[in-house]
Order: structure tokens, then C-alpha cells, then sequence
């Protein structure tokens, strides 16, 4: 597994630690920092609960599951 770095740059955009993160998203701080940091590939229900609550578009979702920092430009 790779490092997400989307989702800490979603952290940084939002200025919220791992902690306020995973409360945001109802869950431990150490769930939510293995998968930020690669170590897990979090399930449906997390990248749902991200998808919610940050209101991402599929694409921004895309990007942040594959651990891309930007969207493609098209």
C-alpha cells in the first residue's frame, strides 16, 4: 500500500488534525491514520463517510482513493 497524500492534503485544506478528522468522520484516530498513511485501504463505508461529508464530486473521490493530490485536467 502507498500513502495517501490526498487525504492529508484534505486535512491541511479543512486545517483539521487526525484526531478532529476521525471524529468528523466517527471513527478512532489511529483507523483513520492507518489509512491516511497506507497501511490500510479504509472500506466502502469510510470513503462514503469522506465522500458525505467533505461533499466531493466522483472525481475528487477518485483522486483521493488512488492518493493523486491534484485532479487530471481535461
Amino acid at each position: 500500500m502507498q500513502e495517501n497524500i490526498s487525504l492529508k492534503v484534505l486535512r491541511a485544506r479543512y486545517s483539521l488534525t487526525q484526531e478532529e478528522m476521525a471524529q468528523k468522520l466517527n471513527m478512532s484516530r489511529q483507523a483513520y491514520a492507518k489509512i491516511e498513511n497506507g497501511l490500510s485501504d479504509g472500506t466502502v463505508r469510510f470513503w462514503s463517510k469522506m465522500q458525505k461529508t467533505f461533499n466531493l464530486t466522483g472525481e475528487e473521490m477518485w483522486h483521493l482513493i488512488n492518493g493523486k493530490e491534484e485532479p487530471a485536467k481535461v
